[in-house]
């Protein structure tokens, strides 16, 4: 009884190893993919498993992020490969551009109208 414990206890971590193994080689093989795709350093890609498959939630979905673009790879395990799934887009769109663009410029002025208001109290303030 104590023996066949043991025995699954190992089988359970040998399948867990299998699984870390599998995901640790995924990110390794995407990031090394993704950067070429994105001309990117690897240093400056964002993974993120989108998706993952069986009962040892191996990634079978993996999400890329980096030097301004996007990009979903997927894996086959017939040919043991990670495909780009997706193209290659940026990460935001123009419309996000854009209203990035507007608030950061609206946040710009205000910031220019506080200073104003404050050099204004200050100058009411020597001036008394």
């Amino acid at each position: 009884m104590v023996a066949g414990r043991m025995l699954l206890a190992a089988l359970l971590m040998a399948a867990l190893c299998v699984g870390c193994s599998h995901d640790k080689h995924a990110m390794k093989t995407v990031t090394s993919r993704a950067s070429f795709d994105l001309s990117c350093p690897e240093d400056e890609l964002e993974l993120s498993v989108l998706s993952t498959t069986g009962a040892r939630k191996l990634a079978n979905q993996i999400g890329v992020t980096g030097c301004g673009k996007k990009v979903v790879y997927v894996y086959f395990s017939s040919t043991d490969s990670w495909i780009a799934d997706s193209d290659i887009t940026p990460t935001m769109t123009q419309r996000e551009e854009a209203y990035k663009e507007q608030k950061a410029r609206e946040e710009q002025a205000a910031d220019q109208e506080r200073r104003f208001e404050q050099q204004q109290s200050y100058q009411r303030g020597v001036s008394q």
